[in-house]
C-alpha cells in the first residue's frame, strides 16, 4: 500500500492535511481511501474502488487535483 500526504499551509486550513492511501485488494480490485484532519484527530472521508485501473487512474487524479486547488501541496518524504 502507498499512501500520498498533502498539507494547506494558508488561511484558516493552515496545518491540515489529507492522506491518500492507495493499494490492490486479494480480488484484484485497486482502491483508495482518504484520510483528513489535523495532527491525532483525523477521519476516513472516502472510501473508492475500481476493477478497471484506467477509471482509478483518472479518479485519483480528480481527486488530488482538486486538492490542489484548495491550496493543498504535497509533503516531500524523507
Amino acid at each position: 500500500m502507498s499512501s500520498i500526504w498533502l498539507k494547506n499551509t494558508t488561511g484558516s486550513r493552515a496545518g491540515h492535511t489529507v492522506r491518500v492511501e492507495m493499494g490492490e485488494d486479494l480480488f484484484g480490485f485497486l482502491f483508495y481511501d482518504v484520510y483528513s484532519g489535523r495532527k491525532h484527530n483525523v477521519r476516513k472521508l472516502k472510501t473508492r474502488i475500481f476493477s478497471d485501473p484506467a477509471a482509478f487512474i483518472r479518479s485519483l487524479d480528480v481527486e488530488l487535483y482538486n486538492k490542489e486547488n484548495r491550496d493543498y501541496v504535497p509533503i516531500a518524504s524523507a
